[in-house]
Order: C-alpha cells, then structure tokens, then sequence
C-alpha cells in the first residue's frame, strides 16, 4: 500500500511559498497536490507525491537547505493531536514513546525506534518510501521540525549530542550548525537524533496530563481509521458512526477515512460502487436489523438512521423492502 502522510503535514511548505513571494496554491496544484487538503485535519497525501514538492520548492527557490528552512514556518498543531500530545507529555522519553506509538497517523511509511545507550537517548527514523535527492530535504524537514518540537517541550537551549543523516555530507553545514548546535555526521544508515538521556527525563514546561490523554484517545481513533482492510468497510463504518447526526456527506466521509472527495469517488468506482450506494446499503441493512427488534420504537429508528423525520423514513423504507415498517415488522415471525 503507497505510504500517505497528513496534508496539514503541507502546510509548513505552504507557508514558506508565500513567505517567497510565491502563490503557494498553484505551485501545489501543479506538482498534483490538492491545496484544500492541507486546512483539513485528517486528509492524506502520498509520501511521494509532497516528497516531490519539497524537492521541485526547493529548486524553484534555489534552496538545497530547504527542509531546514521550512521547518521555521510550522505549527505543532501541523501535526493534528500528535502535537497536542506530545507537548503535553511529562518528558521527553514519554513525549518520543508516545510518537513511537502514533507516527503512522503523520506518516504511514515512517519508521522509527528510540533507544537508550550510554547515557543518551537516541531517536531514530527511516522512510523507506523516500529516495534520491528527495532524502535530503525531507530527513532535513523532520530533523528540525522535531527538533523544534522537543525545544518546545523542554527550552530552548536544548541541544542534541549529535544528529545523523544518511545522505552524504553537503558541501557546506552552516545552515546545519546553526539549526542543530552538535555535531554532524552524514552517510549513516539511519538518520538520528541522540539527547542526553539526563535531558531527555527532565520535566517539560507545560505538561497536562488531563490533554495528553484526550488527544491520545483521538489518535487511537485514527490509527482505527488507517488500520481499516479496505475502502468500503472503512466508508460503511464511517456513515454508521455519523447517521445518527443526519446523513453524512460524500465530502464529510471522505475526511474521516483521510482522503479527498476526489480519491474517494475514484477508489469506489475501482471497487465497483459509488458513495450513494454505499449510504443506501448501511441505511437499509442497519434498518432491517432495527426493525427485527421491537423494542426499538420506529421513531428512533428514524433518528438512529439519519432521517430528518419519521415519514421520511417510512418511505424509504417502503421502497426498499415493499412494505411500510409498522407493516413489516408486524410480518416478521416471533
């Protein structure tokens, strides 16, 4: 399965665009990136596809550092809760645990370790997804940006004991001593970020447990979401959760299973179906099991699918199975 990313992820690059005087919109239309999606809190782009966009930023702007640079102009929340939580956690041990444990939510093709040695704490990360020249500007961009995050957390006057990068060494490092303050090394076989271990147990600033904890309930709901077998079950299971507040939009459903309305319509045609018969089936499965209990009275039934009003339901119900509902849960054998 392509590896996908969360477009709020974009918004960094975005920023930095307009920054340089340059309509950020267009240039992520033309490198195929929907410029809508990165307002949206759980809609995805390929890894690939903004790996692309960083590199093509990066020559337009004639910046081979870039990914440090654009680091400058994101927010934690970019990150959606995972960067609620992670400033809330105690430490930055909790902080790097819980990201071990949610990182597929920001990037489903990253893969990353923490692990302890020597007095120092070491965070470790590997897209396999991501090569050539497009290594560099994003190991650059995630460098920093966590960096950034872990100064936030703790104070600014954090500094790493060394950063390990798997590109080969650039032809100058200003721009990197400036960033990271430690030493360098290039060519690795993991890109890295070492801290002391006696920093890395020290209290953050602002934690909040009572946050972290929320924000950790929303990020399992959507590890749920990602983890989901296949596109209809994940559509099915998403208008189940949101019929009780009306019948879900194409465009709401498409954000919950972290993809555009465009993708969606796509991925259900090569599946054989469409939203509107996806909406119909749930509607009248879940109604024939409501029916079949008669303790369930038809008005909350109503409610319970979605339906402005009780009428509207008996007549859908009527096209559906032939018979009004009273009629037909009167048919049904005890």
């Amino acid at each position: 399965m392509e590896a996908t990313i969360l477009a709020s992820a974009g918004r960094s690059l975005w920023r930095y665009l307009q920054a340089k005087s340059i309509e950020a919109d267009a240039f992520f239309t033309q490198c195929g990136l929907d410029p809508l999606l990165i307002k949206e809190p759980r809609t995805r782009y390929p890894v690939k596809s903004l790996a692309s966009a960083f590199l093509q930023a990066a020559a337009v702007t004639k910046n081979p550092s870039i990914g440090l640079e654009v680091s400058k102009y994101y927010s934690p929340l970019d990150l959606n809760a995972l960067g609620v939580t992670f400033l809330s956690s105690a430490t930055l041990v909790e902080a790097f645990q819980r990201l071990v444990r949610y990182v597929s939510i920001v990037n489903s093709g990253l893969e990353i370790t923490v692990s302890e040695s020597e007095g120092q704490l070491h965070f470790l990360s590997a897209v396999p997804a991501i090569q050539g020249e497009a290594t560099r500007v994003m190991e650059d961009s995630r460098a920093s940006l966590m960096l950034e995050l872990c100064r936030l957390g703790l104070d600014e006057g954090l500094d790493p004991t060394e950063v390990a990068f798997t590109y080969p060494e650039p032809e100058t490092k200003g721009d990197y001593f400036e960033v990271f303050r430690c030493p360098l090394k290039f060519g690795q076989p993991v890109s890295r970020l070492s801290f002391k271990l006696t920093d890395a147990r020290r209290p953050f600033t602002a934690p909040n447990r009572e946050l972290a904890i929320s924000s950790d309930q929303v990020l399992d709901e959507m590890v749920r979401e990602l983890n989901r077998p296949d596109i209809i079950s994940q559509v099915k299971r998403a208008i189940i959760e949101d019929l009780p507040s009306g019948a879900p939009s194409e465009d709401s459903i498409a954000k919950r299973v972290f993809v555009s309305a465009r993708t969606l319509q796509r991925k259900l045609a090569e599946a054989g179906t469409n939203y509107r018969t996806l909406l119909l089936e749930v509607r009248r499965d879940l109604a024939t099991k409501y029916i079949a209990d008669k303790r369930m009275p038809l008005a909350e039934i109503s409610y319970m699918l979605g339906f402005s009003d009780a009428s509207s339901f008996s007549r859908a119900f009527k096209r559906w199975t032939g018979n009004p509902p009273a009629e037909y849960r009167s048919r049904l054998v005890v």
